[in-house]
């Protein structure tokens, strides 16, 4: 009895898991009016706006998830355009999910210097990636992309000791607004000086810009929507708690009503209308 208990459970989890991905790629298909964003967890989040779809540090691989990506790579290889890169670290420039996207769709890899090592294992040829150095900003099929320093921290608050001076974020201008991605980072003066920034993804974790700095870069920019990213997403032990572990909660907290009001934590899978 257990185990037919057990095996009908573990059923309605893959069907579960298969209708959200069935629902959110139909969901980005049929979306024609104007931008929106969806969240598939961590760092991963997917832009669409007049039939061009890009994604950042597009991680779908199932493995260390808490709940099965709410979309797979061969879905997202059916309407991808453009992957951004932040660096190399496997749950932002994750192999299995490029290596689909590499295979099945004609997109284009922006990525740092710092990636091309992996873009290489993978066999990702020149002419579909794009070298991004912080900094110095360009155009990739209509998108403005102005990159920013990244400097990745670790454990205890600490940078990381194989932190990468190649590394960026991008301030994505894409229908007249303007997006921006830190990637993995501590609080740099890169980020506070960027200009009218509309959307904010940023990362409240020991590693990143916890709760404090996460606050000071808000309180800075002032967006209009403020999206935290790189939390829920992965089982938190106590050995990778500095990196899975988020504190989206916490930050709101310590912003003001305005800006509580464009204050939004997604659900994976959820999508959101920008305005």
């Amino acid at each position: 009895m257990k185990k037919t208990f057990s095996f009908f459970l573990l059923l309605s989890f893959a069907v579960s898991g298969f209708a959200q991905n069935g629902r959110m790629i139909a969901d980005i298909k049929s979306h024609t009016d104007g931008t929106a964003v969806w969240w598939a967890g961590h760092n991963s989040w997917i832009i669409k706006s007049g039939g061009l779809v890009v994604t950042t540090d597009l991680w779908l691989e199932n493995g260390s998830r808490m709940a099965p990506a709410p979309i797979t790579p061969e879905e997202m290889a059916s309407v991808i355009d453009i992957s951004f890169v932040t660096h190399a670290h496997g749950d932002h420039f994750n192999e299995y999910t490029s290596k689909v996207l590499l295979e099945q769709s004609n997109c284009i890899f922006v990525m740092p210097e710092s990636c091309l090592a992996v873009a290489k294992k993978l066999g990702i040829p020149d002419q579909r990636i794009v070298v991004a150095k912080p900094r110095e900003p360009f155009e990739v099929k209509g998108i403005k992309v102005e990159p920013l320093r990244a400097i990745h921290g670790n454990a205890n608050f600490a940078i990381y000791y194989e932190a990468n001076l190649q590394d960026c974020g991008y301030v994505l201008n894409i229908d007249g607004k303007r997006f921006l991605q830190p990637g993995d980072s501590y609080l740099l003066e890169d980020h506070l000086f960027a200009k009218d920034i509309d959307v904010l993804f940023f990362s409240p974790t020991e590693h990143n810009m916890y709760i404090d700095r996460s606050t000071i870069l808000i309180n800075a920019l002032q967006p209009d929507y403020i999206f935290p990213q790189h939390h829920s997403t992965v089982k938190v032990s106590e050995e990778n708690r500095f990196w899975a572990k988020g504190y989206p909660e916490e930050v709101k907290i310590w912003i003001d009503d305005e800006l509580k009001n464009r204050y939004h934590v997604f659900e994976i899978g959820e999508k959101k209308l920008i305005r």
